[in-house]
């Protein structure tokens, strides 16, 4: 009982995060293999910051909750926060130019369900981004 009272509100909102996170990168993957997106590719370091961020938090996470609010995992939420950041930016990035041409020159019904789910992707994975920054103000653990 005791430990369910030393646990923070940032546990809740760091598990939110985490699946948030993990769903973003999951429908990033899936986005890179549709017909229109296919041609561009997995860009690695989009799935390695949200990949390292995700790993990090889960880490942060499981280690709070086993050894307590200690000063070494006050640098992880500002780590996830820039990684997940640079991932939105640059997975927004890639996407810009294709959009533009499916809205203007290649609009088939096709293209456009890939710019959908490019769209549902980039809105998953700024989601994200907020919740990061939303859970760096939380700790997992009271002391």
């Amino acid at each position: 009982m005791t430990e369910k009272k030393k646990t923070g509100a940032g546990l809740i909102f760091s598990v939110i995060t985490i699946l948030v996170t993990a769903a973003g990168l999951f429908l990033y993957i899936q986005n890179c293999k549709t017909n229109y997106f296919l041609s561009i590719g997995v860009d690695q370091k989009i799935v390695i910051c949200f990949g390292t961020s995700l790993i990090l938090e889960i880490l942060m996470v499981v280690f709070s909750l086993k050894m307590g609010a200690k000063p070494v995992f006050d640098i992880a939420p500002p780590v996830c926060g820039a990684l997940t950041a640079y991932g939105v930016i640059q997975f927004i990035g890639s996407r810009i130019a294709a959009a533009a041409s499916i809205m203007t020159f290649e609009n088939n019904t096709q293209n456009m369900a890939d710019l959908n789910g490019a769209i549902r992707a980039m809105i998953v994975c700024a989601v994200a981004l907020i919740c990061v920054i939303f859970t760096s103000f939380f700790k997992v653990v009271k002391e």
